[in-house]
């Protein structure tokens, strides 16, 4: 991995509460990494030292291969009666940047149609999509978004975390995200930080790990307790029974031996599939004391 941005060790309290303690990670170019925990766990604060926004801290953020961090942390605030084109080009000035990258950046973020229109008229995915590209007018290398996704609809989710995936892929832009809809992060991530009262307690590769949980099998059945007896008995790796659904960990080559050895004891199976473990599964796993 080609890192980007490096933190290591970064501690932070706040009188007798820790937030966050020795919290190290990295970042490569272009890739799209989720900051994952609950309410609480430090998420927030992390993106706010990262960005300058927060001093008072231990350790080391190594800003040395970053150029420019763009970010949009908590609900982005715009002129509500000016134009999407006026809210852009107002904080473009500031940037001491121009109307092209102006024209630029509201055509990547699919809001050319609406740059006349009035702010107030927006949806609320449009104006977050309107606070990425604020955030993304000095070209920054790397984008710091939290809760980009929060309070919209399916249809917003989707859109947002389409042109959250663009960005990334057309400027090589490494972005880290927190959000709650574990789900959406999956799709979207290529990697996941989890974090619990303050520490990293896990790295999840999203696309490595996919691979590796293949070896867990969902068999359906009619009898699902009888399967689940007969398949312990002849020492396969029963994980759980749920309804219908026992789920076992064989390799490819032993499933038509597990249907075999059904049929012989009269166990009817209905279905057998592979089942990888989601995001979200591993992460209420973690979260548990």
């Amino acid at each position: 991995m080609n890192g980007v941005l490096r933190v290591n060790n970064v501690s932070k309290r706040a009188k007798d509460f820790q937030i966050l303690n020795k919290v190290s990670f990295e970042l490569g170019s272009g890739e799209i990494v989720g900051l994952i925990g609950p309410n609480g766990a430090g998420k927030t604060s992390i993106m706010k030292i990262l960005v300058g926004l927060t001093k008072n801290y231990t350790g080391e953020v190594d800003l040395s291969g970053v150029r420019d961090i763009g970010c949009m942390i908590e609900t982005p605030n715009f002129y509500p009666y000016n134009t999407g084109y006026q809210n852009l080009m107002y904080f473009a000035g500031l940037n001491g940047v121009g109307k092209k990258k102006v024209g630029e950046l509201l055509g990547l973020l699919g809001l050319t149609d609406a740059a006349d229109k009035n702010v107030k008229a927006y949806s609320l995915g449009m104006r977050q999509r309107l606070g990425i590209a604020q955030a993304l007018l000095k070209d920054p290398d790397v984008l710091v978004l939290d809760e980009p996704t929060n309070g919209l609809d399916p249809e917003g989710i989707y859109e947002v975390r389409e042109y959250i995936r663009k960005i990334a892929d057309e400027k090589n832009i490494t972005v880290l995200i927190s959000s709650h809809l574990l789900g959406e992060l999956e799709k979207m991530c290529d990697r996941a930080i989890i974090i619990k009262k303050g520490e990293v307690i896990q790295f999840m590769d999203l696309h490595d790990e996919k691979k590796e949980k293949q070896i867990t099998y969902v068999m359906e059945s009619l009898d699902p307790e009888a399967a689940q007896k007969i398949l312990k008995e002849n020492g396969y790796g029963v994980v759980s029974q749920n309804g219908q659904e026992v789920r076992i960990r064989i390799s490819a080559s032993e499933k038509n031996d597990v249907a075999k050895l059904l049929m012989l004891h009269n166990v009817v199976m209905t279905g057998l599939y592979e089942a990888s473990e989601t995001l979200e599964d591993t992460f209420l796993a973690l979260m548990k004391d």
